[in-house]
């Protein structure tokens, strides 16, 4: 590879360090950084493989989205699979074209790059479940205002980073303070989007199991990478010096864009729940759960049915007239149970049993 120029080998040392200083100085701890940047490499891929399997999912059914929901996942699940070649390479160049050398372990061209990759999948990630948490808190302007700046502080991070490289004594200030910011903006979203769901509920049995889908779903899809970001921020400022924390950073970016997916995925599950549910459930019931709406209707109601029939025959009535048949008379039973009123007129009064 004549175009493919080594760094550490043009110069033959960096930092101070030659390749024989460079051995030394990882004799004690290479079997550790062998096992990140594998552990990483392997993880990497796996995830890589997952996207696709989303990416290929959301595009069949969700083809009716809205333009810019669209544009978010084009976008960051390029600069996530960018991302993911770029590592390929970066260890390529380790282990291919410097294979048994520890030197070119010591540049920093390659990591100094991830953040800005890292910020460009990851951002608009972000203001996706940024602006659903804007929603459900009511439209709050403050929230909106302060997702806006640690927005802000988070796409800076990665210039006022490069400018600190390859050696300054604020560097470690400056990664500590992205992280923080980053892990910081998850963490309200993600109380935000939870706290509007869980004043969402009615009481309506359906309605809050509805809810619960959501809130756990919430949970599934981003604390991973908020816990993810947490961890970053966590090992950075107690060992910086180590590769770990280069681990978490490749993985953050296909985390967020999972967990974007699987969010915008899991409406298809929700509409075929909900299609099963209006051909199976009874209506749903205020303030009960699913155990008492389950009851079945009753079968049958007894209705118990009195017929008063008015009869303005004069009093002068024959009872004993021979001619007159059963069916003549206005009543289904005796005419003895007559009753005659000052008017003359006569009322019967007749009961029966209907079942419905």
């Amino acid at each position: 590879m004549a175009t493919n120029t080594l760094f550490a080998q043009q110069t033959g040392e960096i930092g101070g360090y030659n390749e024989t200083m460079a051995a030394a100085a990882f004799e004690s701890q290479a079997l550790f950084l062998l096992k990140c940047q594998y552990a990483s490499l392997v993880i990497e891929t796996f995830l890589a493989g997952v996207l696709v399997m989303q990416l290929f999912t959301y595009f069949q059914y969700q083809k009716t989205d809205k333009l810019w929901t669209k544009a978010v996942v084009v976008w960051s699940a390029v600069w996530t699979m960018v991302i993911t070649v770029y590592y390929w390479v970066y260890l390529s160049y380790l282990f291919v074209d410097n294979f048994g050398l520890w030197l070119p372990w010591l540049e920093v061209r390659w990591l100094a790059k991830m953040p800005l990759f890292d910020v460009l999948a990851v951002i608009p990630v972000q203001g996706f479940f940024a602006y659903r948490a804007y929603l459900l808190m009511n439209r709050n302007k403050i929230l909106l205002g302060v997702l806006e700046t640690l927005f802000g502080a988070t796409a800076s991070g990665p210039t006022l980073i490069s400018k600190c490289l390859p050696v300054s004594p604020q560097l470690l200030l400056m990664i500590s303070a992205w992280t923080a910011v980053t892990t910081g903006a998850d963490v309200i979203i993600a109380g935000c989007i939870l706290a509007g769901l869980l004043r969402s509920k009615t009481g309506w049995a359906h309605t809050d199991k509805l809810v619960s889908k959501l809130v756990r779903m919430t949970f599934e899809a981003q604390l991973p990478p908020t816990f993810l970001a947490l961890a970053y921020c966590i090992e950075w400022s107690q060992t910086p010096s180590s590769l770990l924390g280069a681990v978490f950073q490749a993985l953050q970016s296909p985390c967020y864009m999972i967990g974007l997916l699987f969010t915008l995925n899991s409406r298809i599950a929700f509409t075929t729940v909900d299609n099963d549910n209006r051909s199976q459930q009874t209506p749903q019931v205020f303030g009960m759960s699913n155990i008492n709406n389950t009851r079945r209707p009753t079968d049958g109601i007894q209705v118990e049915v009195q017929t008063y029939v008015h009869d303005d025959q004069p009093y002068e009535y024959n009872h004993d007239k021979k001619g007159q048949s059963k069916a003549d008379s206005l009543s289904d039973g005796d005419t003895e149970r007559g009753v005659v009123f000052e008017n003359g007129s006569r009322a019967h009064l007749t009961a029966g049993s209907n079942a419905v």
